[in-house]
C-alpha cells in the first residue's frame, strides 16, 4: 500500500490528524508527522520558523525511508511541504488544503494579534484549555507566542517565493474549502498557477478548520489527484 505522509497546521499536532489517518487507511498507509514544539515534540533547542521545520520534515523523510511519498499537507503542514521540495526532491505529489501562500504585513498583524492567550482563555476558554491539553512540549502560551513571531516574520520575509513554486515540478493541488474564512479565493487561484503542474480544488460547504472537514470529501478528493496526476 502506498504511504501518505500526513502533517498538521499551526497550532495543530500529530493527534490532529488521527481520524484523517483513519478515514484514508484502506486506500494509503498514512503516517504523520509533527512539527518540533508542537504537541509533545520538542524543539531540541532549534528555532522556531518554515525553516526549520523544512529541515526537521526532510530529516524525517529520510530516516523514515518516505522519499518519494505522496503528502496531504493542511494549512502550515503544505506549506512546510512545499518548502521542502523546493529545496530538494522528496515527495512524487503534494495535496495542501487551506494553505496560505500570500502573506503581507497588515494581515499577518492582524491574524498574530488574535494569538493572545488572555483573549483566549476570556472568549473562548474550551479551546484554549484543548490547546493546553495539546501542547506538553512547549507549553500553549509559549506555542502561541511563538506563532505569532513567525507569522509577523511572514509577512515581511519571502519564505517560499514564485520562483521556487516554479520550480516544483512534482503535481501540487491547492485545496480550498469555499467557506474558508482565512484564504481568499482569488489567492488560491493565483497561487496554483505558479506551480508547473498545479490545480485548484474547491471543497463545497467546506470551512478552514480541520476537526469540521467532511472525511468522506476529502477522501474521494485525494483518491481523484493522486489517481489522475499529469
Amino acid at each position: 500500500m502506498e504511504k501518505l505522509l500526513l502533517l498538521h497546521g499551526a497550532l495543530g499536532s500529530a493527534s490532529d490528524l488521527q481520524l484523517v489517518s483513519n478515514a484514508l487507511s484502506t486506500d494509503f498507509n498514512c503516517v504523520s508527522f509533527e512539527f518540533p514544539g508542537h504537541g509533545i515534540t520538542t524543539l531540541n533547542q532549534g528555532s522556531f520558523n518554515i525553516d526549520a521545520f523544512a529541515e526537521a520534515l526532510g530529516q524525517f523523510v529520510v530516516l523514515q525511508n518516505l522519499q518519494g511519498c505522496k503528502v496531504f499537507g493542511y494549512s502550515m503542514g503544505g506549506f512546510v511541504a512545499c518548502k521542502l521540495q523546493s529545496q530538494m526532491s522528496c515527495f512524487s505529489a503534494v495535496y495542501t488544503l487551506g494553505t496560505k501562500f500570500i502573506w503581507n504585513r497588515e494581515s499577518e498583524a492582524k491574524e498574530a494579534g488574535q494569538l493572545n492567550p488572555a483573549v483566549l482563555e476570556e472568549r473562548f476558554p474550551s479551546y484554549a484549555q484543548k490547546l493546553a491539553n495539546q501542547h506538553t512540549a512547549l507549553g500553549w502560551k509559549t506555542l502561541l507566542a511563538a506563532t505569532a513571531t513567525m507569522m509577523l516574520n511572514l509577512g515581511e520575509e519571502v519564505v517560499l517565493s514564485d520562483m521556487d513554486l516554479g520550480a516544483i515540478g512534482i503535481p501540487v493541488a491547492i485545496g480550498l474549502g469555499d467557506r474558508d474564512k482565512m484564504i481568499p479565493l482569488e489567492d488560491a487561484t493565483a497561487t496554483f498557477k505558479k506551480f508547473p503542474k498545479g490545480c485548484l480544488d474547491v471543497l463545497p460547504y467546506t470551512q478552514h478548520p480541520i476537526d469540521r472537514l467532511d472525511l468522506g470529501l476529502l477522501r474521494s478528493r485525494l483518491q481523484t489527484f493522486f489517481n489522475s496526476q499529469p
